[in-house]
């Protein structure tokens, strides 16, 4: 009976110091908004970035251009479908839907980078290592650095 009592108290010592093994999820956000008064509309994009602190699992995109143009937005939605399309078919891991309606394109991506071939990422564009680490991995800190680049504001 002992025997049963100690090997049971092992196997809740190993659940308790291991956590079950999952480190708690948070969400980063960063904010951009862009007025392209050259080609007539505006863009106000969210972008929150899923982590464990230091390494990105997924990023969901809402980016939402407004223009008195339909020709313009017309553009603006072809653009953003070949280009996920592109990107999912080419290195997997995105999901997406794009509305145009009444002046506005409402673009929301999801990419999950638990899916996405990175080895293959980085072999192709180059300029992403940059933004990861020796594993391939995209990490907060570079993405927060990918994101500030284009213009963003991020959460510290």
């Amino acid at each position: 009976m002992r025997r049963i009592l100690k090997i049971f108290a092992v196997f809740i010592c190993m659940f308790v110091l291991a956590g079950c093994g999952n480190e708690e999820e948070k969400v980063v956000k960063c904010t951009l908004t862009q007025n392209n008064v050259a080609q007539g509309y505006k863009v106000s994009s969210e972008y929150k970035i899923y982590t464990d602190g230091k390494i990105v699992n997924k990023v969901e995109t809402t980016e939402i251009a407004t223009s008195d143009n339909s020709e313009v937005l017309d553009s603006l939605e072809n653009y953003e479908n070949t280009l996920y399309t592109n990107m999912n078919n080419e290195y997997g891991g995105y999901d997406f839907k794009i509305t145009n309606e009444n002046g506005t394109l409402t673009a929301i991506t999801k990419i999950d980078y638990t899916k996405l071939d990175m080895e293959k990422l980085a072999k192709d564009q180059s300029s992403m290592k940059n933004y990861m680490n020796d594993k391939n991995e995209i990490t907060l800190e570079g993405i927060k650095a990918l994101y500030k680049a284009m213009g963003a504001t991020c959460e510290e």
